[in-house]
């Protein structure tokens, strides 16, 4: 590399890692912290989690993000973080902002959706423990001190401002009785098997949420091995047009050591945002020394197909998804559809998991004795957990299951 080039590349190096982060980011990014934070002066709070990315069982690779997750003695509480400015209200059971209505802009669900990460974060409790979870409940902050709240929003008990949320949380949580620390490490290993976004961090602030496309990394930059690597650029203007691009990468493990290399430039990582084009060549590749720190969102990323429960037998058996199952056992399940013959023809049965995605049985509305639709929409509507007995097993997906 020449002269020329040698000062190219450290002004271009120099601008891509100045990149900084809007200030609306800022603020939405400093609104979890402090919710965060209020969440662990609660007593009972024995873990906080941000940004946990919760598997959705009905789509292979899909997840819902939570803003932030605390798990406490008594529940588990999912909160989700909106900065809003203005008038907010209640409409249909759910928040709005006026601003939007005022635009003819319809409301998009808050409250009902938060509902809906609960119920995904339980589905999965079940197919990766096979036990129920703690009680989970929602709150929805607000977090913007310029909010204009209606009294209907404020008493609200799923929505909360930050000074309030200890209150909030500690009322919740009064009548509910405590859980073993046995209970409390089983939810918050599972939060962090789930784990949060990969992250991209730069010198200005900037801070690119996404995922890492791993067979893309330099060679030994594991997420298994290590939480972060730490890239910095190796003297200025002057050393660089004299002695050449240098760079230090410290590599941080898991085990909390840390090891440092020289290294020259030329080597790239991808990070994609399913939201926006990224990095120099809008695929998301990113030369190393324009960033300040590659974080891992996990040790290894999430997927359908590596939860299988243990049975109780060698634990090679685990590879298969019914090693666990047995004809005449009984189990918890989740209520994952409402089976109707085609084209609007009669209902049928409940399709129940019993592992998300991997093991399906059906229980026949011959085992319901005559239940009225409106009964079994009230006790086994989707979602539910419910407890069955096998009573046949052809296959993964084709299990004969009755009412426990």
């Amino acid at each position: 590399m020449g002269p020329f080039a040698r000062i190219g590349w450290w002004r271009s190096t120099r601008s891509a890692r100045r990149e900084h982060m809007p200030q609306r980011e800022v603020r939405s990014w400093k609104a979890e912290h402090a919710v965060g934070a209020a969440a662990k002066r609660v007593k009972s709070t024995r873990h906080v989690h941000l940004a946990i990315r919760i598997p959705d069982p009905d789509r292979r690779r899909g997840s819902g993000e939570v803003d932030v997750i605390a798990i406490t003695d008594r529940a588990v509480i999912l909160l989700e973080v909106k900065n809003w400015g203005g008038d907010v209200h209640l409409r249909d059971n759910d928040l709005v902002q006026q601003r939007l209505l005022d635009k003819g802009e319809p409301p998009k669900p808050v409250i009902e959706k938060l509902r809906a990460k609960v119920r995904m974060l339980q589905r999965c409790s079940l197919s990766i423990d096979r036990i129920e979870m703690l009680e989970v409940l929602p709150i929805v902050v607000l977090a913007n001190p310029k909010g204009n709240l209606s009294e209907e929003v404020l008493a609200h008990p799923e929505v909360s401002t930050v000074a309030d949320l200890p209150a909030k949380i500690e009322a919740l949580l009064a009548t509910r009785e405590p859980v073993s620390e046995e209970e409390i490490a089983r939810q918050d290993a599972m939060l962090r098997r789930f784990g949060t976004w990969d992250v991209l961090t730069f010198d200005g602030g900037q801070r690119h949420t996404g995922d890492f496309i791993d067979d893309d990394f330099p060679e030994g930059w594991t997420r298994a091995d290590h939480s972060a690597v730490e890239i910095a650029v190796e003297g200025g203007l002057f050393s660089t047009l004299f002695r050449g691009p240098r760079l230090t990468v410290t590599f941080h493990r898991r085990d909390g050591s840390k090891v440092t290399e020289d290294m020259t430039p030329g080597l790239t990582v991808r990070h994609t945002q399913p939201w926006d084009e990224s990095g120099i060549d809008g695929k998301g590749t990113y030369p190393i020394e324009h960033v300040r720190k590659v974080l891992f969102g996990n040790e290894a990323k999430f997927r359908w197909e590596d939860v299988t429960p243990q049975s109780d037998g060698d634990a090679t058996e685990a590879a298969d998804p019914l090693a666990a199952f047995e004809v005449g056992g009984t189990y918890t399940g989740t209520v994952v559809k409402h089976l109707y013959r085609k084209d609007g023809g009669p209902f049928y049965g409940l399709l129940v998991a019993l592992v998300e995605r991997e093991v399906t049985g059906m229980v026949h509305i011959s085992k319901m004795d005559g239940m009225s639709m409106d009964h079994i929409e009230m006790f086994y509507a989707v979602g539910k957990p419910i407890d069955v007995k096998i009573l046949s097993i052809d296959g993964p997906k084709k299990i004969d299951l009755d009412f426990d």
